[in-house]
């Protein structure tokens, strides 16, 4: 095995497991705000910007879950959710812990990179 072809594997399961964890952690989340927004009592629903912000949290995910079979649509799946997603949130300050989303990208630029060479 070269050594190219050993670094490309490496990053592609790097790629892989760190997608695993986000979208665990995301996940979470994802569960999280289903629970607090959409199934407490009352009968009352949540406004239609919250709608939105949960779909887009799950495109993420879907982008995510791709990545572990199709690095290249998943990381683009990923990639236009998390854009969409704090577009739509618009917080005051740039959610710096959002970018721990480009950890499997770069692992998969990495792979992408080995292996054409």
């Amino acid at each position: 095995m070269t050594t190219r072809l050993l670094i490309a594997t490496i990053a592609k399961w790097a790629g892989r497991v760190t997608a695993l964890l986000l979208f665990l952690f995301w996940g979470a989340f994802f569960i999280e705000h289903l629970s607090e927004w959409f199934l407490r009592g009352g009968g009352q629903y949540p406004p239609p910007r919250v709608w939105v912000g949960q779909a887009l949290h799950f495109v993420i995910l879907a982008g995510l879950a791709l990545m572990l079979k199709w690095d290249r649509l998943g990381t683009m799946v990923m990639l236009a959710g998390t854009i969409a997603f704090l577009s739509w949130i618009r917080m005051p300050t740039f959610p710096i812990f959002s970018l721990i989303n480009l950890v499997p990208v770069a692992c998969f630029t990495v792979y992408w990179l080995a292996r054409r060479s």
